[in-house]
Parts: structure tokens; C-alpha cells; sequence
């Protein structure tokens, strides 16, 4: 059953004040190996990600939004300045492995008192903001699936979150610090992905909801 769904209540898209504005029509499926890992990162377009653990058990840790440039800056790459492609371009950010020990960087970011990590168990359904820094490490053993681990991840955009949104898009066109209270870092941690903060304005826009 889709989250948004749930989220609505069978009430009108865009409804209230704190109403599902968009959500993604299909939910993407992440399967990964035991021990496999996902680099610390911002998305570039701010969402209300909803994670569904399937199988396996998944570390995942949120950094706040006030705390987001600071850790960023230590541990998301710069992708201001690389010419590579996303995958290299990951290399350079702090992972959080669980088969074995940390170093300082990742043991800084694991235990900094603005980062909320949870164990995402079968069943269990975590819900963070994708526009503040994230990271995942999936566990080394599970009885059923050997260490196999997937989840189901489901992004919708709430009314509350249309401000960031609409920041996120003045810094894709190249505005800087157009939120008021974000500084130029924002560019350096935002990670490339398929959807982009202009397009799905303009989707907003269209339908009447932004």
C-alpha cells in the first residue's frame, strides 16, 4: 500500500496544511550484500522519505537540519569540485561500516549529538527528511536471508517542506544562499540524482499545489 495513502487518509492531494503535496508513484527497491554501505550525502531535492525494511537489518543515520552544514562540510563530498561521476564522487565521504572497526572521521560522525541513528528491522518503517544529511551501512547477519538486506524507500513532499524545496531550486540555478539561513556550502552537499528541485516545482506549479 503506497505511504502517501496512508499519510492522506483518503483526503484530496494537497489537502491541509500539513496535506501530501507529490509522492513518488512507484516505491524504489534497494537490495544490497551484507556489510554494504551508503556514503554520507544530501539529496539535492529535499523530500519526506519513507524507508520499509523488507529483509535484513539496516543501520541508518540522520543528522538534524540545523546540523546538516557543519557535518556536512567534514563528511559529504564536495561535488562543487569534482568533475567525476557521482559513484567516484562518493568515495570521498564518510562511510559507517559494522565489519569493522571505526576510524575517527566515521566514529565522529556515528556518535556526533546531532546524528539519530536507528536499527531498521523487518516490518519497521522509518520515516527522516532526505534534505538533511543521511547515511546507511546494512547489517553483517540475519537468520533468514543470510545478510541479504532490501528496502523499500517512498518519497513524497509535504506542504511544510515547500520551502525547502523552493530554496533547494534558486541553489540548482546557481542562486547561492537563497534560503536566508543557509550558507554557500549548500551546493557542496547536495548529491546529483535523477530528480531535480525545478522539475518538480514545475510539476507543483501545474497541478495547482505550489
Amino acid at each position: 500500500q503506497s505511504a502517501a495513502a496512508v499519510i492522506r487518509g483518503g483526503g484530496e492531494r494537497g489537502g491541509g496544511e500539513g496535506g501530501v503535496l507529490w509522492s513518488e508513484e512507484e516505491a524504489r527497491l534497494f537490495v544490497g550484500d551484507a556489510g554494504s554501505l551508503t556514503a554520507a550525502h544530501v539529496d539535492i531535492c529535499p523530500q519526506l522519505e519513507f524507508a520499509h525494511g523488507l529483509t535484513g537489518l539496516k543501520l541508518l543515520g540522520v543528522a538534524t537540519r540545523e546540523a546538516t552544514p557543519r557535518l556536512a562540510a567534514l563528511h559529504a563530498a564536495d561535488y562543487t569540485q569534482l568533475d567525476a561521476a557521482e559513484a567516484q564522487a562518493e568515495l570521498l565521504a564518510t562511510r559507517v561500516p559494522v565489519d569493522r572497526p571505526l576510524d575517527d572521521a566515521q566514529r565522529a560522525l556515528l556518535l556526533d549529538e546531532a546524528v539519530t541513528a536507528v536499527a531498521l528491522e523487518p516490518g519497521d518503517l522509518g520515516v527522516f527528511d532526505s534534505g538533511c544529511l543521511h547515511f546507511a551501512a546494512n547489517g553483517l547477519h540475519w537468520p533468514v536471508t543470510g545478510g541479504m538486506n532490501a528496502a523499500l524507500y517512498h518519497g513524497m513532499l509535504t506542504r511544510p517542506l515547500l520551502a525547502q524545496l523552493r530554496a533547494a531550486a534558486r541553489r540548482e540555478a546557481g542562486g547561492g544562499d537563497a534560503s536566508g539561513d543557509e550558507g554557500d556550502e549548500d551546493d557542496a552537499w547536495a548529491a546529483g540524482e535523477s530528480l531535480r528541485p525545478s522539475d518538480l516545482l514545475r510539476e507543483l506549479d501545474a497541478g495547482g499545489a505550489g
